[in-house]
């Protein structure tokens, strides 16, 4: 028996199972899609060639380091650190199915070993999800629903944030699109080719990640519940036995990846250890859901805004009331996306709780249920147009003419208009969400903790490679928070985070690999004041910047040091390399030489060449000042003091802060100067803390509520600065939505060597001194 049709919300179709619109609904439709596909794609594709920085984004490294060991080693297994031997089962990385890796190795195999690897999976199936979209919503309700579900998804903040992100989430979502299109079409035509994408793109779907098998299973209940144990045939189908070979090869597909995978697992010896993850990420799930998401807030906003969340409140009704009403199971299909998305977001708390990538897949529901909104406010005002042409055709004693061109434009522009003009606002909140992601590395304010984006660090380490010999392997110091993107950047090298000093070279008597490192990294910003003593004595170190270098076996000798030379990039490379860092290369560096080796107590040359940088004039005040040249002292000091703005504050143990210079740029920066009064008796450090005080302007999303540290500490620890020299402390600004508000502070790093000590304090100020305020 063929269920009741309601014009409203059942459409006319075409012998394909197509429904049949106007032209103008096809143009207008079609346009917004190539729009709304090339948009996103562009978006997925910036920063593509760049090196690959810390944050959530250096999962993407990990991928990389997988797949060049799957090559190297010709194994099927993802090991995800180097080694330097064949791996054995018990190295695979087992949490999650293994699809990723492999195309990831499919792709490094045709492309070579290149940072753009890394991302051209992601970026790819993210493009390819836009017209994905637009053909599922064509399929289930009509060309302009699924125009309104692809724009509705490239506006997202959190679709934008990680379409380039090669984990996880991206590839379940394209895949399982195209394998719902299938199924729709199949169910429309019952063709085989139908049959085959749908499949596929599950069984894609299902090697990528775990979600994938709560969608599939839902979908597979579904088709038991409804073709067998209620005896209906589905969809009033003609060809029933279409519907289960799809049912049964699905089904085998699933039970096979699923067992497949328990098999390998156990195999593995991993099989527990799987368990044990899922036990930690589903900690506390528990807890009130109302708490939870209460805790989650300004995460959740961001990534969606409350426009998007208030839409999709309502689109999840409305998708229940259209199954309801109309009794087409099609209209499940946006609730099994919901269902899938609400499981991996609740089930999973910790996870959820340290990722902010964690609801992406709400995103695609997001999309269907947009497409769902339009589609029933298009029925409704054509429904109108109708009435009204009744009405005029009775009035004038003829029938009801066919709707005009006109009457089609106006329902379309009726429901098109209001649609996305809710979704511009939704774009206010997502186009500079993806700019703050890509600058902090995917992790937006991380709950308040200090942000890396190891722009520098890489910088550097991809200037020391050359340096290396191939099977050279690479020891650093806890302090440098060794991150896949690190180990990725020195080039297939073996990689130990979290050692200890090496020995000086004096006391080795044998080669440093029967139980070192060929070479020893240290981030002298989280270093030790004793141990960086201890090194610079020990070992010739080389310094870029703030990052020490120190080669096994090499005599001790004094510090040599380079900077690194920043300029703003041109627009190929802010596109196509980085727009959130800036053009760095390594120089030799006779001021900075002169610093360090001045203030550990090695022999210092002073710096022959004229002072031009910041940074040069900085140091050169300070050579005039241990030369005792008081004329040059000052003269140099004018010239620092007129380039600072902001407050000029004096500190309690007789430290002045000079004042703050602001540089906007692809990675701005702020620059602190203090003149101290001597060494310090603590371990301080000068911290730089920020807030928000008031949302963006014309934004939706509340305020980041969260105080957060944004200043780095220094790597001249200030128990050596010396009287009357001038110490600068550059910091990184990522700066947040809406208006911030930077303030210095002295803190005590560490356990302070007395009960009665504190912190210098700003006279004629309570509290920490405000810097700098950006809108």
């Amino acid at each position: 028996m063929p269920w009741p049709r309601l014009p409203v919300l059942a459409f006319e179709r075409d012998p394909d199972g197509l429904p049949r619109v106007g032209s103008l609904e096809r143009r207008v439709s079609c346009a917004l899609v190539l729009l709304a596909t090339a948009w996103f794609g562009l978006a997925a594709a910036w920063e593509m060639f760049g090196p690959l920085l810390a944050g959530h984004y250096a999962a993407s490294a990990s991928v990389g380091i997988i797949a060049e060991n799957m090559l190297r080693w010709r194994i099927l297994g993802p090991v995800w650190e180097y080694v330097a031997s064949r791996p054995t089962p018990a190295q695979y990385y087992c949490h999650h199915p293994w699809e990723i890796f492999w195309t990831s190795a499919l792709v490094m195999k045709v492309f070579g070993r290149h940072d753009f690897v890394c991302r051209l999976p992601a970026v790819l199936l993210s493009t390819a999800t836009v017209p994905l979209l637009f053909a599922l919503g064509r399929a289930i309700w009509r060309p302009a629903a699924g125009a309104g579900a692809a724009v509705a998804f490239v506006v997202l903040p959190i679709s934008l944030a990680f379409a380039n992100f090669n984990a996880l989430e991206v590839p379940v979502i394209a895949w399982s699109l195209l394998g719902l299109w299938g199924y729709v079409r199949l169910t429309q035509t019952w063709k085989r080719r139908h049959l085959v994408a749908s499949v596929c793109g599950f069984l894609l779907a299902l090697n990528a990640d775990w979600p994938a098998f709560v969608l599939v299973g839902a979908l597979l209940g579904f088709g038991l519940l409804r073709g067998l144990l209620l005896g209906r045939r589905p969809f009033g189908a003609v060809r029933p036995l279409r519907y289960a070979q799809w049912w049964a090869l699905l089904a085998t597909a699933t039970a096979a990846t699923a067992l497949g995978y328990a098999l390998l697992f156990h195999t593995s010896g991993k099989l527990d250890d799987l368990l044990q993850s899922y036990e930690m990420r589903s900690a506390g799930a528990a807890a009130p859901l109302a708490a939870v998401l209460a805790s989650r807030r300004y995460w959740i906003e961001l990534c969606f805004t409350p426009v998007a969340i208030a839409l999709g409140k309502a689109a999840a009704v409305l998708c229940v009331l259209r199954l309801c009403v109309r009794r087409y199971e099609h209209e499940l299909v946006p609730l099994f996306v919901l269902l899938m998305a609400g499981v991996q977001y609740v089930a999973f708390k910790q996870g959820a709780d340290i990722h902010v990538y964690w609801p992406h897949y709400f995103a695609a529901f997001f999309a269907l249920g947009m497409a769902a909104l339009a589609a029933t406010g298009l029925g409704l005002a054509e429904a109108v147009t109708r009435l009204c042409a009744r009405r005029r055709g009775a009035r004038g004693g003829r029938g009801p003419a066919p709707p005009s061109y006109r009457a089609q434009a106006i329902a379309l522009a009726a429901v098109l208009v209001p649609v996305l003009g809710a979704l511009a606002l939704v774009a206010r909140d997502g186009v500079p969400a993806l700019a703050y992601a890509r600058g902090t590395g995917g992790r937006f304010n991380e709950k308040g903790l200090l942000i890396h984006s190891d722009g520098a660090k890489t910088a550097f380490l991809r200037w020391l490679v050359p340096q290396l010999a191939r099977d050279a392997s690479v020891g650093m110091h806890e302090g440098m928070k060794t991150t896949w993107a690190q180990v990725w950047a020195l080039g297939g090298r073996i990689v130990r985070g979290a050692r200890p000093l090496p020995p000086a070279p004096a006391s080795v008597g044998r080669s440093p690999r029967h139980g070192g490192e060929d070479v020893y990294l240290a981030d002298t910003r989280f270093l030790l004041d004793d141990l960086q003593a201890r090194l610079a004595a020990e070992q010739h170190v080389v310094a870029v910047g703030p990052f020490w270098r120190a080669l096994a076996g090499e005599p001790a000798a004094p510090l040599d040091a380079y900077s690194f030379e920043e300029s703003e990039p041109g627009f190929w490379h802010w596109y196509l390399v980085s727009g959130t860092e800036p053009v760095r290369r390594v120089v030799p560096d006779p001021f900075l030489t002169w610093e360090l080796r001045t203030h550990f107590g090695q022999p210092a040359d002073p710096p022959a060449a004229e002072p031009h940088s910041l940074e040069q004039i900085r140091i050169a005040h300070n050579v005039a000042v241990s030369r005792g040249d008081a004329a040059s002292a000052a003269a140099l000091l004018g010239r620092l003091i007129e380039s600072m703005a902001g407050p000029r504050v004096r500190f309690d143990d007789g430290t002045e802060l000079l004042g703050a210079r602001y540089a906007p740029g692809a990675r701005p920066l702020l620059t602190l100067l203090v003149r101290a009064a001597g060494p310090a008796t603590e371990d301080i450090q000068l911290a730089v803390r920020s807030r928000v005080v008031r949302r963006a302007r014309f934004s939706t999303t509340m305020a980041d509520p969260t105080t957060r540290p944004v200043g780095i500490p220094l790597g001249l620890a200030p128990l050596r600065w010396r009287a009357g020299f001038v110490y600068s402390d550059l910091v990184p600004i990522r700066k947040r939505p809406g208006t911030e508000v930077f303030e210095a502070y002295f803190q005590i790093r560490g356990r302070p060597k007395s009960r009665h000590a504190k912190a210098p304090e700003p006279l004629g100020h309570r509290g920490p001194v405000a810097v700098l305020r950006l809108e």
